[in-house]
């Protein structure tokens, strides 16, 4: 049998939209139903025009176009997500190298040093660079920031490298500021690069595979780390990990930039047609694909939204856990291991990581409205290693190790976190202020997380153990509020189309598909998505 990732991708493959289409930027189309005339507000252009009037695209073509976005995009989102991880937890490796003593940390200095590179997203959040070098607009658009992800990629590395240069925490914290600067469109990013080239029943499953390199990235760092501790020389290990990581991570940005285009009317490996169908294909996602247009009355939207309010929370208490695991190594250490002992020791916690993740896009694919159930279920194996950790005797050092194991099922939470806001919210403005609550919300709780590890503590930090199981239990508290809004969201929505003939609502339904790309929100369009 296969992996799970080899399924969910299979399955999609099998399963190509039959009745998707799209439009343009700020451009007219008069639609053949003789419906009055459309003003579209997207970057897609004339090619959105064209996948509006054609008809469906046929089921060979479709499943060649998605073979090839798999193909060409989800590599790259992967491995690239899988380094921002890695690099960003490059602190947490080295902890148990020498770089505390190295630049004299003391106290909660490491505590701080831990927070800066996730502080950055609320500080900058116009860290845009355009390839094509339009002249700047007022959006701080999540889509917008995708374009800057191939230059930010070697930027960050190139900050990583430099942390070798650092001797105390003002340096230190320095340089992870900067690291944050330019890392911190990714996630963004890549919600929109998702967005843009898949359709909803395939994001979950693409969403999934990609986030679970975080796993699988941490897996092969323990690795490195574990040889590079091996390595004798001049140069300490802990600058060895950062030069290494730096430099591999600038390589692999260079090909970024070659190979992953801006949307699917700039990409190189499709053909004309192609292009078509690849905007054809997510008609259905009634989100569009790009638009730099700046609608005030979104933002209102947006922060009077009860569920993106919620997003928000789910991202903090998610991000409270997220931010406490940059004292994992430390934590294991502590339970009498080596610092080599405790690379290898890492290696489970991120294999399982991995493997919550795609077990969860898996089960969200076979069951497209169980999403939250999903996100809530995952949060019982860290609730449970929490316990374990905290509870267990000092000397039961492996029934404690477990218990940090099992804490691999939070970042479930935070894929699902992904698909909703990737999914479930239309409208530029609006997109882009709901992904700056999750994300600023996400930034907070890395703040906080930190913090609750007191160094009076270690090394068993009962206090940040606590706060990673509240927020657990908070993520499932939010998880299952959100989803009753969605239910109530949804009845309203089927009792709107009571009494509605089938040509009635499928008049709508085209209607709808096309407000997709006339920068139209969720609540504004006449016929919105369904939200699992």
């Amino acid at each position: 049998m296969g992996s799970p990732a080899e399924a969910i991708v299979s399955n999609d493959t099998a399963l190509p939209s039959s009745d998707e289409k799209i439009i343009p930027i700020t451009q007219t189309v008069t639609n053949d139903l003789g419906k009055s005339d459309l003003h579209i507000d997207d970057e897609a252009g004339a090619l959105a025009a064209t996948a509006l009037a054609s008809g469906p695209a046929e089921a060979e073509i479709s499943k060649r176009v998605l073979r090839k976005v798999d193909l060409y995009i989800l590599p790259f989102l992967c491995i690239t997500y899988g380094l921002q991880f890695l690099d960003k937890t490059s602190l947490g490796y080295s902890s148990v190298f020498g770089i505390i003593t190295d630049n004299n940390l003391e106290g909660q200095d490491y505590a701080w040093a831990s927070i800066p590179w996730s502080t950055t997203p609320t500080t900058l959040p116009h860290c845009e660079i355009p390839r094509e070098y339009d002249p700047p607009t007022p959006t701080t658009s999540s889509r917008a920031q995708l374009i800057s992800d191939p230059v930010n990629i070697i930027a960050w590395a190139s900050i990583l490298m430099l942390t070798v240069a650092s001797t105390s925490f003002a340096g230190l914290a320095t340089v992870r500021f900067l690291l944050g600067a330019f890392e911190a469109t990714i996630s963004p990013g890549f919600v929109a690069i998702t967005s843009i080239w898949w359709t909803r029943h395939e994001q979950a499953s693409r969403s999934a595979i990609w986030v679970s390199f975080l796993g699988f990235f941490g897996t092969i760092g323990g690795l490195i780390t574990f040889g590079i501790g091996h390595i004798e020389g001049s140069l300490a290990t802990w600058k060895l990990i950062y030069l290494i990581l730096g430099a591999f991570t600038i390589v692999w940005g260079i090909l970024f930039i070659l190979v992953v285009p801006d949307n699917p009317a700039s990409a190189k490996w499709l053909s004309e047609e192609e292009r078509v169908v690849a905007v054809q294909r997510v008609l259905e996602n009634k989100t569009g694909t790009k638009t730099r247009t700046f609608v005030k009355k979104q933002v209102l939207e947006a922060l009077l939204d009860p569920k993106i309010l919620l997003l928000g929370l789910i991202s903090f208490v998610n991000a409270v856990a997220s931010g406490g695991l940059s004292f994992g190594s430390i934590i294991i250490k502590g339970f009498g291991y080596t610092s080599l002992q405790t690379s290898l020791m890492n290696m489970p916690l991120s294999f399982l990581q991995a493997v919550f993740t795609l077990l969860g896009g898996y089960v969200q694919h076979k069951l497209p409205n169980a999403r939250l159930i999903v996100g809530s279920v995952a949060m019982i194996p860290p609730i449970i290693g929490t316990c374990l950790i905290n509870q267990l005797q000092a000397d039961n050092k492996w029934g404690r190790l477990v218990g940090v194991w099992l804490l691999a099922g939070y970042p479930t939470g935070f894929m699902v976190l992904l698909g909703l806001l990737a999914t479930n919210v239309a409208g530029s403005t609006k997109k882009s202020m709901a992904s700056a609550i999750v994300f600023v919300m996400y930034c907070v709780g890395q703040i906080v997380g930190p913090q609750c590890f007191k160094s009076s503590e270690a090394p068993s930090y009962h206090s940040g153990i606590v706060a990673m199981l509240v927020g657990f239990i908070l993520n499932i508290v939010f998880n299952l509020t959100l989803r009753f809004l969605y239910q109530l969201e949804n009845k309203r929505r089927d009792r709107a189309l009571e009494g509605k003939s089938e040509e009635e609502i499928e008049a709508l339904r085209e209607e709808s598909r096309a407000q997709g790309f006339e920068n139209v929100t969720d609540k504004q369009n006449i016929c919105p998505m369904r939200w699992p």
